[in-house]
């Protein structure tokens, strides 16, 4: 499995695992469009053998990144490859001078509420109601950086 930045080549694979999966944010394909032309983001993909497995997307203006989306193939989740698409995150983010990652999790999704705990992530707050379809709680997560110990895991 490799980890590499996105292009505009993988928008409709990564449209296809999103749309697969239940639990992740569900953007239409023009915001993928302008995420990959936005220098204030990153963008990686998770593939084997030219196929995408799973897709990662997240802020990276100021010194507080803010992981957006994390997705992996349903029928190939809890093979590492969600880890893998965060420690290529925050190795760069630790490479950038972040000072911090930010992310929000609805709480009923175990499994990545889990994935940010194993990689370091603390629960910093709740948000109620913040998610619509169903409403739910969001759990708001943060990892400093300057807390991460190297060499990053790698799955």
């Amino acid at each position: 499995m490799r980890i590499r930045a996105a292009t505009s080549a993988d928008i409709s694979s990564i449209l296809q695992i999103e749309r697969n999966s239940g639990s992740a944010a569900h953007w239409p394909e023009s915001v993928y469009d302008a995420v990959l032309r936005d220098m204030g983001r990153v963008v990686f993909v998770a593939e084997d053998d030219d196929r995408a497995h799973g897709f990662l997307v997240a802020s990276c203006r100021v010194e507080e990144w803010e992981l957006e989306n994390i997705v992996v193939c349903p029928g190939l989740r809890r093979q590492g490859i969600g880890r893998l698409l965060m420690s290529s995150l925050i190795k760069q983010a630790v490479e950038k001078g972040a000072e911090e990652i930010r992310q929000e999790i609805r709480a009923s999704n175990k499994p990545a509420l889990k994935l940010a705990r194993s990689a370091g992530f603390a629960v910093a707050g709740i948000r109620r109601g913040y998610y619509a379809d169903p409403q739910e709680d969001a759990v708001l997560l943060t990892l400093k950086t300057r807390s991460v110990p190297f060499p990053v895991g790698n799955g």
